[in-house]
């Protein structure tokens, strides 16, 4: 299972995440980017009871966020929702609705 950590310090590594996470099981792979990380743990329950056990937990002084990875489409706004403006004509639809002719 991947897992994702939110919210680190950027002066954590790898090594000091597997330290933290290896009290839990097995990690297979760590990814560090910014002030996230992705965690591969191949069993499922030692992953989830990572999660349960550091999500909104201290690190270094800093409460992370620990969840399962989620990928696909990120932002809920084109989560298939209908409505609101198309992008492709947002000129068109601009034009019309700020014109400031008087009302007759």
């Amino acid at each position: 299972m991947e897992i994702f950590i939110g919210n680190i310090c950027k002066k954590i590594n790898q090594d000091h995440l597997r330290e933290r996470l290896e009290e839990f099981g097995r990690v297979e792979s760590i990814k560090v980017e910014d002030k996230i990380a992705f965690v591969e743990m191949p069993f499922e329950n030692e992953a989830e009871s990572a999660i349960i056990n550091l999500d909104n937990s201290n690190l270094d002084g800093i409460i992370i966020s620990v969840h399962q990875a989620r990928y696909g489409i990120s932002d809920r706004r084109k989560s298939g929702r209908v409505g609101g403006r198309r992008s492709k004509d947002s000129k068109i639809y601009t034009k019309i609705f700020s014109k400031k002719d008087p009302l007759i």
